[in-house]
C-alpha cells in the first residue's frame, strides 16, 4: 500500500526549517559575540598590554612633570601603574594602554577633577599637574590605535579595605562614603559618559555567551538562574532606574581606610570604570565583593554597606529587589569575565584568576540564603 504522504518532502521541509533555525541562532550568537568583543575593546581589555621600560617612564616623568625618583611597578588590570618615591614624596603613576581611547581616560580625569572641585572633603585621589599645567600628558606611540596617556597622582597611604575585617559600623561608613561620592557626581557629565564598559551591568543580560567558558554543571546552573532572575527583575526596570555617572568600581581594593580615624574611609582611588549607569549597579560592586564573606550569614556584610548608603541617599523601594539581584550578577560577571579573559590572555592567567577563585562558592552561599529585607530609611 502506497503511503498517503511523501516522507522525502517532509524531511526536506524539516531540514530547511532546521537549517533556517540554525542560521538564525548562529546569526544571533554572532551578533552577541560581536557585541561582547566591541564592549571589551572599548573597555581596553582585548589586547595584551605592552610594557614601557622603567627608564622610559622615568624620562617621561622628568620631561613632563619635573619628577624623579625610584619606580615600583604595581600589577593592574589594564594600564601600567607605578609607585614613584622621591624623598619623602610618593606618587602614583599611570600610563594607559595603546588600545584605550585617550577620550575615555580624559573622562576619568574630568570626573576626578569634578569631585575634587565640588566636594573637596571627599578623600578622592588628587591629580598632579604637569609642567605645562595639564592634568594628563599624551605619549605618541608608533604602534597601536591610540596615543598613550600619562598621569600622576598623589599617593594615598593607608590600608586597603580588602585587607581589613571591618565592623558593621565601619561597613556602614563605607556605604555612606559611596553615597556621598554619588551625590557629588549627580551633576557631572561628559561626552564619553555613555561609553561601552564590559563591567557595566546595563549589558549583563547580553553576556550569556560567556557561559560557554563554564564547564562544571552546578556552576552553570547557578549562573543560568542568576541570568534568569536578572532578566525577570532588573531588565524591565532598566529605563526607569535612577541613573547618573558613577565611580563604577567602589570595591575593597579601591577604598583606603584608617581604623584610627572616625571617618574610617581615607582614600577613594581608581576611576577607571567611570560610566553613566543605574546607581544600584554602583552599589552592587561593593556588595559583590562582600557577599559570602561570612558563610553563616552571606548577606550580612553587604547589607551593612547598604544600610550606610541608604542613611545618606535612600533610593526608591522598588529598586531594592533589583539591587539584590544585581549584586549577585556583578559577582557572577567577575567570575565569567575572568575565565574568558584568562582564555584570551594565557600569559596573564595567574593574575586574572587570583582574585576570583572563591567567587563561585560565595555565589552559591548567597543564592541559598533567605532573601534580604529592605533597609530602614532615616
Amino acid at each position: 500500500m502506497s503511503p498517503s504522504f511523501d516522507p522525502s518532502a517532509v524531511d526536506t521541509g524539516l531540514a530547511r526549517t532546521i537549517s533556517a533555525s540554525r542560521g538564525q541562532v548562529a546569526q544571533r550568537a554572532s551578533s552577541v559575540s560581536a557585541f561582547i568583543d566591541a564592549v571589551a575593546s572599548e573597555s581596553g581589555l582585548l589586547a595584551a598590554q605592552p610594557q614601557l621600560a622603567d627608564q622610559t617612564v622615568l624620562e617621561l616623568l622628568a620631561q613632563s612633570y619635573g619628577l624623579k625618583g625610584t619606580l615600583v611597578r604595581i600589577p593592574t588590570e589594564k594600564d601600567e601603574t607605578f609607585r614613584l618615591r622621591n624623598g619623602e614624596d610618593t606618587y602614583l603613576v599611570k600610563v594607559s594602554s595603546p588600545d584605550e581611547d585617550p577620550a575615555i581616560v580624559q573622562l576619568q580625569t574630568a570626573c576626578m577633577e569634578h569631585v575634587a572641585r565640588t566636594a573637596p572633603e571627599l578623600p578622592v585621589q588628587r591629580l598632579v599637574r604637569s609642567l605645562s599645567g595639564a592634568p594628563q600628558v599624551l605619549i605618541p606611540v608608533p604602534v597601536g590605535p591610540f596615543d598613550r596617556v600619562l598621569r600622576v597622582m598623589r599617593f594615598i597611604p593607608g590600608n586597603l579595605l580588602a585587607n581589613q575585617t571591618p565592623s558593621a559600623s565601619r561597613l556602614q561608613l563605607v556605604g555612606s562614603s559611596l553615597a556621598r561620592l554619588g551625590l557629588a557626581l549627580q551633576d557631572f557629565d561628559h561626552p564619553r559618559a555613555d561609553r561601552l564598559l564590559l563591567w557595566d551591568l546595563k549589558h549583563f543580560h547580553r553576556m550569556r555567551p560567556l557561559l560557554a567558558y563554564v564547564e562544571e554543571k552546578q556552576k552553570r546552573l547557578l549562573a543560568e538562574e542568576i541570568f534568569d532572575q536578572f532578566d525577570e527583575k532588573v531588565v524591565p526596570l532598566l529605563d526607569t532606574l535612577t541613573s547618573q555617572v558613577v565611580h563604577g568600581d567602589f570595591s575593597p581594593f579601591n577604598v583606603i581606610v584608617n581604623p584610627d580615624r572616625p571617618d574610617y574611609v581615607t582614600g577613594i582611588i581608581d576611576f577607571g570604570d567611570v560610566v553613566r549607569t543605574p546607581v544600584i549597579f554602583d552599589i552592587s560592586v561593593t556588595m559583590a565583593n562582600l557577599l559570602g564573606a561570612d558563610p553563616a550569614s552571606p548577606w550580612e556584610h553587604a547589607l551593612q554597606v547598604v544600610d550606610g548608603y541608604w542613611s545618606i541617599r535612600p533610593l526608591p523601594d522598588q529598586e531594592f529587589e533589583a539591587l539584590i539581584v544585581s549584586a549577585q550578577a556583578r559577582l557572577l560577571l567577575r567570575a565569567l569575565i575572568t575565565q574568558w579573559r584568562a582564555s584570551q590572555l594565557p600569559q596573564r592567567r595567574d593574575y586574572l584568576l587570583s582574585h576570583s577563585k572563591p567567587d563561585w562558592h560565595r555565589l552559591a552561599s548567597a543564592a541559598a540564603a533567605p532573601a534580604p529585607k529592605l533597609p530602614s530609611a532615616p
